[in-house]
């Protein structure tokens, strides 16, 4: 995973995907975790979705700053 500047709240959902990416790869390891391995797929897609919006509500209001100054 890449640096990415931001608010603490990105950096707080990529150091999560980081984690969750080092399970998955561990968990591929052993027998019988593909159910656990699919919940957190889940959970993977819905931060970054969560990490999405956000950056794309920080970019509006960025862009809103720049038009009043």
């Amino acid at each position: 995973m890449q640096y990415e500047p931001g608010t603490i709240d990105c950096h707080v959902f990529l150091e999560c995907k980081e984690q969750i990416e080092k399970m998955l790869l561990r968990l591929h390891k052993v027998e019988n975790t593909e159910h656990i391995c699919d919940q957190l797929q889940s959970i993977y897609q819905q931060i970054e979705g969560m990490h999405e919006l956000k950056k794309v509500k920080r970019k509006k209001i960025l862009s809103n700053q720049k038009l009043i100054t």
